[in-house]
């Protein structure tokens, strides 16, 4: 087995990305292609992906990506990481490859720089990531469902994604998005609509979004919002596997400690919908 360190700019590691992506979620359907992996891990303006992964031979069977962000940490803009896409083929599972790929790539980041990494871990992958790389657990995400947009920032939080235009339309080119007002919408399925985040008005008049003014239902998914009455947690028979936030800090102790209550987290600053 041969640990490699990949940047996926040629297409012979993007195409064995997606052929082991596709084996491992082909029982639900899901069906990946090269151009998603591009734009998140080449074309992303924030930086170029860590990612380590497993090869058998020529074959890929394990990965994990580190994606570059930036946060703004008590009003300061810091490069930190966000890990996604991490599957194992069921061939080669228990063989301790996650937790190895995780904390090689976690080295890789310390020696460029980021002063955090983070992952929105599920019921399998958080337990490797607490007990074998290093982070530690700070809440599981609110997951409602309700109508309405009037929902804002409650109060002031050290731990913020920061977006810029360049960012901003670079995350939102590929999917189904609209405005209303600062209010970014988008869509879920069987007339659901997710609401994305709300930013700086001045932000948002930047972007080529069509407006909609009818809502219906929406998805919430995040941490730190004041949220309107008409707002409910969604019943557990209809969620999704928890979306637990977990944080590792790459500075040694010099940033703040994250805590359930002093971050302010969007679905726009993650993949999950």
């Amino acid at each position: 087995m041969e640990l490699k360190l990949c940047t996926f700019n040629n297409d012979n590691e993007l195409e064995q990305l997606v052929k082991l992506q596709n084996e491992v979620y082909k029982a639900r359907g899901l069906v990946f292609k090269p151009e998603t992996f591009k734009s998140w891990y080449v074309n992303n303006p924030d930086g170029a992906v860590i990612s380590y992964n497993a090869f058998d031979g020529e074959t890929m069977v394990a990965h994990q990506s580190f994606v570059p962000e930036r946060m703004l940490v008590s009003g300061k803009t810091v490069r930190c990481l966000r890990s996604m896409a991490v599957v194992t083929h069921p061939d080669y599972r228990g063989k301790g490859l996650f937790a190895q790929l995780t904390n090689e790539a976690l080295d890789e980041a310390r020696k460029q720089g980021y002063e955090f990494a983070y992952a929105i871990s599920n019921a399998n992958s958080t337990p490797v990531f607490l007990k074998h790389c290093g982070f530690t657990l700070i809440t599981r995400l609110n997951v409602l469902m309700g109508l309405g947009t009037g929902i804002n920032e409650n109060g002031e939080h050290v731990y913020k994604r920061y977006w810029d235009r360049t960012s901003l339309n670079w995350r939102l080119k590929n999917g189904r998005y609209w405005v209303r007002n600062n209010t970014i919408i988008g869509y879920y399925g069987h007339g659901v609509k997710t609401f994305m985040g709300v930013l700086d008005k001045n932000l948002v008049d930047t972007l080529n979004l069509n407006k909609t003014s009818g809502i219906g239902p929406m998805l919430y998914v995040g941490l730190g919002a004041q949220m309107p009455s008409t707002y409910v947690k969604v019943p557990k028979f209809v969620k999704h596997s928890p979306f637990n936030l977990i944080f590792q800090d790459l500075t040694g102790g010099s940033l703040p400690t994250m805590t359930p209550d002093n971050v302010f987290y969007q679905l726009i600053d993650y993949d999950v919908v």
